[in-house]
């Protein structure tokens, strides 16, 4: 039985739907005030069980159920004015208090969601809190590893179906080719990025769970992404390519950040070495997402 957190976001939504598909039984952690919109269709599946963290004690489900696996992709970025609590809750205390419970009561293995943000020893001053408090949940999973199996995901760019209007490929999509605006605003888009869909990222924690069930485990880190990265650039104007879409795009309007990572993308081999290989090009992540939004998207559906 798998625990999960961030069961009703992006990506954590879309895990629990194939996992529940392939057979696993998963106790899903949210907050009560989550919305469960992502997972509604899944809500009276039997291998599901919902657990309100806020309210439930994290050690009861370790009394009610038999884990073996636990997946942390629950994460609060601070964008707004998120206080720093509700960061470190998120990104730090919650999964740090789940990996101790773990390994008092058996559990195989713990996989972890990092971020390309904090490759190469950097913290990302955008999303300065975000980064120190995943960070920091290295350094303590690191202490934890030996006795409890510790899998590090470092996800490249994930993008895909139904993200957050606040995410850069979602916002960039829902301007330029459904809303088809006159003029989006861009930094000159030479950065460098490794775009993985959503879809290949669930393919990938498949793979990693079955893999930290069977193999005895410390701490392994996995780079997460295609393997190649693209222009910024590149990416926007394909999107409006394939929208045939009128909008004016303003690279440069948008000053590049004094530390903004101008290049990223994924070493895949050892997930490649675990059967996982990437099948969705930028090209057909990007009508995927256009499919999305229906008849407002029809226009696109048969680009070329």
């Amino acid at each position: 039985m798998i625990v999960l957190t961030g069961a009703t976001g992006f990506l954590g939504s879309a895990l629990l739907a194939q996992l529940l598909a392939r057979g696993d039984e998963v106790v899903a952690v949210k907050r009560s005030t989550s919305s469960v919109r992502k997972i509604q269709a899944l809500l009276d599946h039997p291998g599901l069980h919902l657990i309100d963290i806020d309210i439930d004690d994290p050690a009861h489900l370790f009394e009610r159920y038999t884990i073996d696996t636990i997946i942390h992709t629950a994460t609060e970025y601070g964008r707004g004015a998120a206080p720093l609590y509700s960061i470190l809750n998120a990104n730090l205390l919650l999964p740090l208090r789940l990996a101790e419970l773990g390994m008092q009561r058996g559990v195989r293995c713990f996989i972890n969601t990092d971020s390309f943000f904090n490759k190469g020893g950097n913290s990302y001053s955008n999303l300065l809190n975000y980064s120190l408090s995943k960070k920091s949940l290295l350094i303590w999973l690191d202490k934890l590893a030996g006795e409890l199996g510790i899998i590090n995901v470092v996800l490249e760019h994930l993008y895909g179906p139904g993200d957050s209007a606040s995410k850069f490929v979602e916002h960039v999509i829902r301007k330029v080719g459904v809303e088809q605006a006159p003029h989006i605003a861009l930094t000159h888009g030479h950065q460098r990025r490794d775009f993985i869909f959503l879809d290949d990222v669930v393919q990938a924690y498949l793979k990693l769970v079955d893999y930290g069930r069977s193999e005895d485990l410390r701490f392994e880190t996995f780079e997460l992404g295609t393997g190649q990265s693209m222009q910024v650039r590149d990416f926007v104007e394909q999107i409006k390519s394939i929208a045939s879409s009128p909008t004016m795009l303003g690279f440069g309007d948008i000053a590049y950040r004094p530390d903004e990572i101008m290049s990223s993308h994924a070493d895949i081999s050892r997930l490649e070495r675990l059967g996982w290989h990437p099948t969705v090009s930028a090209a057909d992540g990007i009508r995927r997402i256009l499919d999305m939004y229906g008849p407002d998207a029809e226009r696109v559906r048969h680009a070329p």
